[in-house]
């Protein structure tokens, strides 16, 4: 069996590709959730796997063993499936999406695979989804955050303001996807969702949603979130309950609270760039003649 197994041949065009990967980048299992549910409700078809046998160390990241009816037992390995969406308009977005485990071995043959298949599925911008843990309350609305390091993202996604990311430190297969389709001049964005570090739970469908509605800036058709709404609703009445009477974890939330909302109001104030260029507009059209435009004079 080849390392990667293509089952189906889309042959799109004009495509947005969307990863995740389970492990490491994936707190609460947000992001492949997420991934999980643009599946589901694009009703994308699989059309390749990748084959684990070469890119993990089964000792480090196990396969499962799981009881089926009748006594059966099923041994699970770690899978990474790709799908696409084909969009049923004349000159549509496909996409192409991908869910997988972080592996272990061989990331430039792995990300090698996933951008050979991108481009010869027309791919026209990469989206990396993660989450990750953070120092953020739950009482708060969901943080979700983008970077990019591509000077454009093209025409149809100018809206799209993200920043160039300023971390440094050990990276994740999501840095080595960008890099490898980088070289096939493929631009690229990564999204992140920010998880409660506090909170010891499997799942978080809050941060599950709220990646979803960002991925819709990059999605074509119009999501059902009416699901997700309810058990995120769920979610935060059980954490009401469990979290009563602990007062050194209230008094913590609130110093998170404080942050938090410091942090965003410093967000929502324009950069100093920012605050020029619209001075430079202002100033402009305040001396120059309605219908006329002069390119040259700046504000130094």
């Amino acid at each position: 069996m080849a390392e990667l197994d293509l089952t189906e041949h889309p042959n799109l065009e004009d495509s947005v590709v969307i990863a995740a990967w389970a492990g490491w980048p994936d707190a609460a299992e947000s992001a492949t959730r997420a991934l999980r549910e643009l599946i589901r409700q694009l009703r994308a078809v699989k059309f390749a796997s990748i084959d684990p046998e070469h890119f993990y160390v089964f000792t480090e990241n196990r396969p499962v063993i799981s009881n089926g009816p009748r006594g059966s037992r099923t041994l699970t390995y770690p899978s990474n499936e790709l799908y696409y969406y084909r969009s049923p308009e004349r000159g549509g977005k496909n996409v192409v999406l991908m869910v997988g485990e972080e592996p272990d071995l061989r990331w430039g043959a792995y990300t090698g695979y996933l951008s050979s298949v991108a481009k010869t599925n027309g791919a026209k911008l990469l989206v990396t989804v993660g989450a990750l843990l953070d120092s953020v309350p739950h009482t708060r609305p969901p943080r979700v955050m983008g970077t990019t390091t591509s000077e454009s993202l093209g025409a149809e996604y100018g809206t799209i303001k993200y920043p160039k990311p300023n971390y440094e430190g050990p990276s994740g297969i999501t840095s080595a996807t960008i890099d490898a389709f980088s070289k096939h001049e493929i631009p690229a964005v990564s999204v992140w969702g920010h998880a409660p570090h506090y909170l010891q739970v499997t799942q978080n469908p809050a941060i599950t949603l709220a990646i979803l509605r960002e991925l819709q800036r990059f999605v074509p058709i119009t999501l059902d979130f009416t699901a997700l709404e309810e058990q995120s609703d769920e979610f935060h009445d059980n954490l009401v309950k469990a979290l009563d009477g602990q007062k050194e974890l209230a008094a913590y939330v609130q110093k998170l609270e404080e942050r938090f909302d410091t942090e965003e109001e410093a967000r929502g104030r324009p950069e100093p760039r920012e605050l020029m260029a619209e001075l430079e507009a202002f100033l402009r059209s305040e001396r120059l003649p309605e219908g006329e435009d002069d390119e040259e004079d700046t504000v130094i």
